[in-house]
């Protein structure tokens, strides 16, 4: 069994794609129904029919409420069952027939779940990322889309973590612009639940890849990498260094485990050159291939689940991974762990939760 953390808001899906029809997520191989009522407002259920167990993201809405698709069976936003079309009138509603709900957000671009102690006092709750850069969302296109990798969430994260594995996973692409034996070293500044660090890449002058060209071939590549607990991140790349219009892209990603091999990664790409619509597709398709880059190498690691510290070798260059280590345990260790199956997900659920076409390159 893997440990996971508890009582925190996981990012689970982008704001965009919840509409007043329900809409199936997995995490943790639970499946959850997510809708918005009549005010906007986005509503999460356990997607489970108590009567049979029906999936109720196959359902609809009606009057801000849903719909069983297997009886009709009538649930409120707060779980409780208010109709049951095949009862006489006036048939009393069985206690039982509730669903548990869930308390949810939306923030930059995404819906939040939490996963944990509904009784845990909110002001004890770790909040949402709050200081994000205002530039992301006043001067920058956003494009949303979808990553499914066969990886484990957190290792997903640390690959986006990490400064030193530019040269030798991105060699062929965004690494070309940097030498080999550049040397990783860099503060990191922590935080109750996060944490940040900031590098500079020294360039080479020349390289072939259609990205580099797009870059200018300009002299430096600055990352500044950010984490929040539990499966956030933030990347903000800026090239040209000190130049009066250095191009700036950032990648938010939120790493939604749909069992601790298969990990959907919603993305949202923003860039400050060429912000027509009709461009976004050829930069989110630049993006998806860079983090298949990443996804190749991290699918192949042995164990997949994030093993003890002391079981694996670390460097210097690793001090942000590490830090995200080290506050993950800081958590468990105060009692917040989501045990989870080391199952994968049923084949038989896979249907149910499709992709949207229209976010996935």
């Amino acid at each position: 069994m893997s440990k996971n953390l508890n009582n925190f808001w996981y990012v689970c899906e982008f704001s965009s794609v919840i509409t007043n029809k329900p809409k199936q997520i997995i995490m943790f191989n639970q499946r959850f129904v997510l809708y918005r009522n009549p005010e906007g407002q986005v509503v999460a259920l356990k997607d489970q029919c108590p009567h049979r167990g029906a999936a109720l993201s196959l359902g609809w809405i009606d009057d801000g409420c849903i719909r069983c698709p297997y009886h009709g069976w009538k649930y409120q936003a707060d779980g409780r069952c208010i109709e049951i079309p095949a009862n006489a009138p006036g048939t009393p509603i069985p206690p039982k027939a509730r669903i548990e709900s869930y308390p949810v957000q939306e923030k930059y671009g995404f819906v939040w779940i939490f996963y944990g102690d509904r009784n845990l006092p909110e002001t004890e709750r770790p909040p949402l990322p709050s200081n994000l850069p205002e530039y992301l969302f006043s001067t920058m296109r956003a494009a949303p889309h979808l990553d499914l990798d066969h990886a484990n969430y957190i290792r997903l994260m640390e690959t986006n973590l990490d400064f030193s594995h530019v040269i030798a996973v991105h060699r062929k692409t965004f690494g070309q612009r940097i030498p080999l034996n550049s040397t990783v070293r860099y503060p990191v500044e922590e935080y109750e639940s996060s944490a940040v660090a900031e590098f500079t890449y020294e360039s080479l002058s020349k390289s072939k890849s259609l990205l580099n060209f797009l870059l200018g071939g300009r002299p430096q590549v600055s990352l500044r990498l950010s984490f929040f607990l539990p499966n956030f991140t933030l990347a903000e790349i800026s090239v040209g260094g000190d130049t009066r219009f250095p191009i700036k892209f950032a990648v938010l990603a939120g790493y939604c485990p749909i069992d601790e091999y298969t990990t959907a990664v919603k993305r949202i790409l923003f860039r400050n050159i060429l912000p027509f619509p009709w461009l976004d597709k050829v930069f989110t398709q630049l993006d998806a291939k860079l983090a298949w880059e990443d996804t190749m190498v991290i699918e192949s690691l042995d164990p997949q689940t994030l093993p003890d510290m002391s079981e694996e070798l670390h460097v210097a260059a690793d001090a942000l991974g590490i830090a995200l280590r080290k506050l993950q345990q800081k958590y468990l260790a105060k009692g917040w762990v989501l045990e989870s199956s080391d199952n994968k997900l049923d084949n038989s659920n896979r249907h149910l939760a499709q992709p949207s076409a229209s976010l996935v390159n």
